[in-house]
């Protein structure tokens, strides 16, 4: 009841964008000391997403690819994805370097254009925490085998993961054990019929207002470093500045 008049009270439209993410971590500790943070899920997410995307891209060019990290500034309240140690091309612009590199990532590409920036990006799905099931995110085919299939190995994961926490009392294993089937269940029948909660609204809108992609580009020949930066929405011309990375690694 009282999780219940929480998002009765903060879903009014007066304060839907004035919540942040920070916040609802913050009220749903409250209600839950179990509940998994938006922000740690997401960062995790993302994180896993380019390390993944840079061993793929490593193994396919047999070389070391530069790619993107992800850090949430609690000071900011921003959400940065971000690539370093990029050594500036002299026969371009810092702005044509930076373009030359996003250029390669169609999926960020997406998220700055703002034809296609409101929908939902792979990366930052570890946010999305109705859609989490044992860490892991969730997704499906809607095809009944093979979804089947999926749920089956996501119990037996769960089982080898949480293995130590099962007992020799068979009805509390099962107990245990039925709950997360029905938890699997939901977010299954949510995924497949595309359903958005309040909390997925909020959550995507904040995203779309906080986060922010930057690409470092270090002159080798004039001794100084410049960034690139992108809002979701807003094209693919960045704004660059002169920024020492030392003074965005304390934000």
């Amino acid at each position: 009841m009282k999780l219940a008049l929480f998002f009765l009270f903060f879903f009014s439209k007066f304060l839907f964008a004035n919540i942040s993410l920070e916040d609802l971590d913050f009220f749903r500790k409250i209600s839950d000391l179990n509940s998994t943070s938006i922000i740690s899920s997401g960062t995790k997410h993302c994180e896993n997403f380019f390390k993944e995307n840079r061993i793929y891209k490593a193994n396919q060019d047999n070389s070391l690819t530069n790619s993107f990290s992800c850090k949430f500034s609690y000071k900011r309240n921003r959400f940065y994805i971000y690539m370093l140690a990029n050594t500036k091309d002299q026969n371009k612009s810092v702005r044509e370097n930076c373009m030359e590199i996003i250029n390669n990532w169609p999926e960020i590409i997406d998220h700055l254009d703002k034809n296609f920036y409101l929908g939902r990006k792979t990366y930052l799905n570890g946010f999305f925490v109705d859609n989490i099931f044992n860490d892991q995110v969730l997704n499906f085919s809607n095809i009944y085998e093979y979804d089947t299939e999926e749920k089956r190995n996501k119990i037996n994961k769960f089982i080898i993961d949480n293995r130590e926490n099962f007992t020799s009392d068979d009805d509390k294993n099962n107990i245990m054990l039925n709950s997360e089937i029905y938890k699997l269940e939901k977010i299954y029948k949510k995924i497949i019929n595309n359903e958005d909660t309040n909390l997925d609204k909020l959550i995507n809108y904040q995203i779309n207002e906080i986060t922010r992609y930057k690409i470092f580009i270090n002159d080798l020949i004039n001794f100084e470093s410049r960034s690139c930066n992108w809002k979701p929405g807003k094209g693919l011309t960045p704004y660059v500045k002169r920024e020492k990375f030392s003074e965005f690694e304390k934000s």
